[in-house]
């Protein structure tokens, strides 16, 4: 199974998780962490060992806040030292159930990609 992890400033990412567990039910394998009263290095060590602890066969897809920002760069930084790992930026409910509706059939670098298309396809403007 690929696991997931929902990185972001603050307490987005346990949310994002639990509406998606509202919308779901039960759901596994999808943690968050919270940039918040972590440096940079903090927070790559607290990445890197969740994911160790997670031994996710099929991959890690870090779904970050913000590209450029704290969250993306610890991703980045932890996905060019470990394999099977993507980071996709933007992190939002849509992506979040997409992630967790769609790992099953997907490879990684699949997932990421839809991921990322429906995060986008998720965003609208009323006319």
């Amino acid at each position: 199974m690929i696991g997931g992890i929902v990185l972001t400033h603050g307490t987005i990412g346990n949310a994002l998780i639990k509406a998606a567990k509202s919308i779901l039910g039960e759901i596994d394998h999808i943690h968050d962490i919270s940039t918040t009263g972590h440096s940079l290095e903090s927070l790559n060590i607290k990445l890197r060992d969740m994911i160790i602890s997670q031994n996710w066969e099929d991959g890690t897809l870090i779904m970050a806040s913000l590209m450029g920002g704290s969250c993306w760069n610890a991703g980045v930084v932890i996905a060019r030292q470990m394999p099977n790992i993507k980071v996709v930026s933007g992190a939002n409910l849509i992506m979040l159930i997409s992630f967790l509706s769609k790992r099953d059939r997907h490879s990684l670098a699949e997932l990421s990609e839809i991921v990322k298309q429906d995060g986008i396809r998720g965003i609208t403007v009323l006319s």
